[in-house]
């Protein structure tokens, strides 16, 4: 009598182990279910951000990125295209995380950044954000005085963030002695020339096409890390007391 009762009991028990696992199993499917559709959501998103082109041309935008750490958010959010919270920003930048919530709100209204998503944590409500565009053009043409103080802000800002990496990275790496393994790692090139109208303006078009390639090229977290500043300018050739355009030094 008592061997027929263990005998159910356990086939009980058996089949309550079955279902538990069938449900949890089940659980678990629609769980893993449910983040490859965020993760899909999020790829589609991240591609629709790669896609716009943003150039800014009113004073006040101009005016809200002439910011030492507003540039510095910026470049972390479009370097990988990787959301990221306040606290992740404060140390990529090393800066306290307090200090970033007024800029990151300055970026947010001006429509530079979006908030990616938004989740609780340790009772707090974190929110990570993203660049909302996959490429940023600032064209002042049509406000020129009014952001001069702006635009040399903003080009002295970069600049000086492009020298500050580029030799942090010559003192961290070294010189290689290999002349190609010296070249894959990094390099610093100068042009100047005085060539036919056509064909520099060929060569610029070409250039920003590059650079537009550049942009368009997927993103790979796990991938080779590449840094580059391009500048091109065409300086103003002094004339001399006849009227005539001084030869290039």
């Amino acid at each position: 009598m008592g061997s027929k009762n263990t005998t159910s009991d356990l086939a009980g028990a058996l089949d309550s182990a079955r279902t538990a696992i069938r449900d949890a199993n089940a659980e678990v499917a629609g769980a893993l279910r449910e983040v490859h559709e965020e993760v899909s959501a999020a790829r589609e998103q991240v591609a629709l951000i790669q896609e716009v082109v943003r150039t800014v041309t009113d004073v006040d935008t101009i005016k809200a990125l002439a910011d030492t750490t507003r540039l510095s958010l910026l470049r972390a959010l479009s370097r990988d295209r990787v959301p990221k919270s306040a606290k992740e920003l404060a140390e990529d930048l090393g800066q306290p995380q307090t200090k970033l919530y007024r800029h990151l709100k300055v970026l947010l209204e001006a429509g530079l950044i979006e908030a990616a998503e938004t989740r609780v944590v340790s009772g707090i409500v974190e929110t990570k954000y993203r660049s909302a565009q996959g490429s940023l053009t600032i064209d002042p043409t049509a406000h020129p005085v009014e952001t001069r103080e702006a635009m040399d802000r903003i080009i002295d800002e970069n600049l000086a963030d492009y020298r500050k990496r580029f030799l942090r990275h010559l003192d961290d790496l070294g010189i290689p002695s290999d002349p190609e393994e010296a070249k894959n790692s990094g390099m610093l090139m100068f042009l100047s020339s005085t060539l036919p109208a056509d064909v520099a303006a060929d060569f610029q078009k070409r250039l920003e096409a590059l650079v537009k390639e550049f942009d368009s090229l997927p993103r790979d977290p796990d991938g080779v890390r590449i840094e580059g500043l391009v500048s091109w300018f065409r300086p103003r050739i002094p004339e001399t007391p006849d009227g005539s355009a001084a030869a290039n030094p």
